[in-house]
């Protein structure tokens, strides 16, 4: 084994000793046969210009692309980032918009409320606003930003544009809380608004369900009545009588929109849909009279 690599040894010195010499040899050759025939090499270049051209090109079409593409990413971020800034101008506008439109339905609101405030001059009244609803986010009940520190008492009437919304039930320091026209427990003495009007009676149906009738919306009122004692039709306005001892006479109360049959004693319901639109109210009035009140035969004040 020994023997065999130092025979390997031996041959590549032998190899070693050649090569330089062998080397030198042929350079000189080339510069004797260079200089002697002034030898162009130009098809060597050539080749290598054959070679070396697609390359270069696939080289520059490559830095190209990178440019390019770098210029393309570059525009795309100042795109995204411009977008963003426009999103955020528009969205900024948008807000401002329902700011002013906040404000344009609350001036036109508010004089609306003088409108009505001139309109029933005769009572004495105080704005108040709308600062919350009740726990199931309706308004059968809502409250108001004003109790009996400003002199708010139970059954003071709360009207708004266009009529009537309820009464103050409770009262609290810096706060009331209204019972509206549509709360199941609402009850109105009103009158058929035309010359002999019938009187009817006026109930919220907030809540309200029966078996001939289902549920009805919560945001309507009715009045329930005998077929043929009343004069009632589609159409036809329904106002506060002067009968009940909260509400004055004349306030608005609502619209009939549909008459249903019931029962079998030619029973029917009118169906009322309010004057006032609560869900488009922020503003009301309060008339801060209170009537000689008068309780019925349960201990209750008549409306």
């Amino acid at each position: 084994m020994k023997r065999e690599d130092a025979e390997k040894r031996a041959i590549r010195e032998e190899r070693a000793k050649w090569r330089l010499p062998l080397g030198l040899a042929v350079c000189v050759l080339l510069l004797i046969i260079t200089g002697m025939l002034g030898l162009r090499l130009d098809f060597l270049r050539e080749a290598l210009h054959l070679v070396s051209d697609p390359i270069e090109q696939g080289m520059k079409s490559v830095q190209v692309w990178i440019h390019d593409h770098n210029e393309g990413w570059g525009t795309m971020q100042s795109v995204m980032e411009e977008n963003a800034r426009l999103r955020e101008q528009v969205e900024a506008l948008e807000e401002e918009n329902r700011a002013l439109l906040a404000e344009a339905r609350r001036a036109e609101e508010l004089e609306e409320l003088y409108a009505l405030d001139t309109y029933y001059r005769d009572y004495p009244k105080t704005g108040a606003q709308i600062i919350g609803l009740s726990p199931n986010n309706w308004y059968d009940t809502f409250i108001l930003d004003k109790g009996s520190a400003d002199g708010i008492e139970i059954y003071m009437p709360v009207i708004t544009t266009g009529g009537l919304a309820g009464h103050v039930s409770e009262v609290f320091g810096q706060y009331a809380i209204v019972t509206s026209i549509v709360d199941q427990g609402s009850v109105i003495y009103g009158q058929i608004n035309r010359p002999g009007g019938d009187l009817v009676v006026v109930e919220g149906a907030f809540g309200y369900h029966s078996n001939e009738l289902g549920e009805i919306d919560d945001s309507l009122c009715m009045i329930k009545f005998v077929t043929g004692e009343v004069d009632i039709t589609v159409g036809d306005e329904i106002v506060t009588s002067s009968l009940g001892d909260i509400y004055p006479p004349g306030l608005s109360i609502g619209i009939v929109t549909e008459i249903i049959p019931v029962g079998t004693g030619y029973e029917s319901v009118a169906i009322i849909k309010p004057s006032v639109d609560l869900e488009q109210t922020d503003m009301v009035l309060i008339i801060t009279e209170v009537r000689n009140l008068s309780e019925n035969e349960n201990g209750e004040v008549q409306p």
